[in-house]
């Protein structure tokens, strides 16, 4: 039974230099699971579970190699610890909080709290590009107001748009994760009013139309939806963009004019672009 802890053994370069490749030198650990590295001096790092570390240093002394260091290295969560890197952002009158319980960080009055743990799913606050929507949709009047988030990663833009008073928000994802990131998400927060589903923008109702769409993508995910995006806009709706690049402004302003846009503002924060559009439609 193995207990995951992983041990480097260190076979020396004068040893391992008496064969010819080390790939037929580590053979001789038969059925054992290892992975290995050599090292720029010749030598070779062999790594395997610390309850096989007597039988790995059996057989490699039976080629020739005893006497070797071992080192038991540190099992590191990463997936954890990159978490607990995290920081909860301000975004006007919210705040994002990857942390709970003893962590979480306390909101001041007048400031609504969203929990929302780092999950593999994109977009917890914690990017400029997220921090551009957010604003921007906070910018608009979105009472009794029908929203659609293309690519709601998290959900974090769902859960402005619901607690800005949208009448109903709709948020998808072409990643499973991200579908049930959000709903999950939702539920924690006790946010209402909103659905999720995860597939393509045609998955939905030939004749649903909203009165602002949201979408933080970069340019070329969002690019090739544009027409699509342009026909679900109820007359005067909007198209809130953010995660294009400020060196690509022009080249985004000119797409959006071609596509039947009119630009209504424009945010900027470090090297990220935000912007909201107008439809023509009606």
């Amino acid at each position: 039974m193995t207990d995951g802890r992983a041990v480097r053994i260190e076979v020396p370069a004068a040893l391992a230099a008496r064969f010819e490749e080390h790939e037929d030198f580590l053979e001789g650990l038969g059925g054992l699971e290892f992975s290995s590295a050599a090292a720029p001096d010749g030598g070779v790092s062999v790594w395997v579970d610390s309850a096989d570390v007597p039988a790995a240093l059996a057989s490699l002394a039976e080629l020739g190699a005893a006497g070797l260091l071992t080192f038991e290295e540190k099992s590191t969560d990463w997936v954890a610890e990159s978490a607990a890197l995290r920081k909860a952002v301000f975004v006007e009158r919210y705040l994002f909080d990857p942390h709970d319980g003893g962590l979480a960080t306390p909101s001041p009055p007048g400031v609504r709290r969203l929990f929302l743990p780092a999950v593999r799913a994109f977009g917890t606050g914690s990017h400029e590009s997220t921090r551009l929507a957010v604003r921007l949709l906070l910018a608009e009047n979105l009472a009794g107001a029908r929203v659609l988030d293309v690519g709601c990663g998290t959900g974090t833009l769902a859960f402005v748009a619901a607690l800005e008073g949208a009448r109903h928000v709709v948020a998808f994802d072409l990643d499973p994760d991200a579908a049930f990131a959000t709903r999950d998400q939702a539920r924690a927060n006790a946010i209402a009013r909103v659905s999720t589903f995860a597939g393509p923008l045609e998955a939905l109702r030939g004749t649903a139309r909203f009165d602002v769409i949201v979408a933080n993508m970069i340019h070329e995910e969002v690019a090739p939806l544009l027409a699509a995006l342009h026909s679900r806009l109820a007359p005067g709706g909007r198209l809130l963009c953010s995660g294009q690049l400020v060196e690509r402004r022009g080249e985004w302003e000119t797409l959006l004019r071609r596509e039947g846009f009119r630009e209504v503002r424009s945010i900027l924060e470090s090297e990220w672009l935000g912007t909201a559009w107008i439809s023509s439609n009606g």
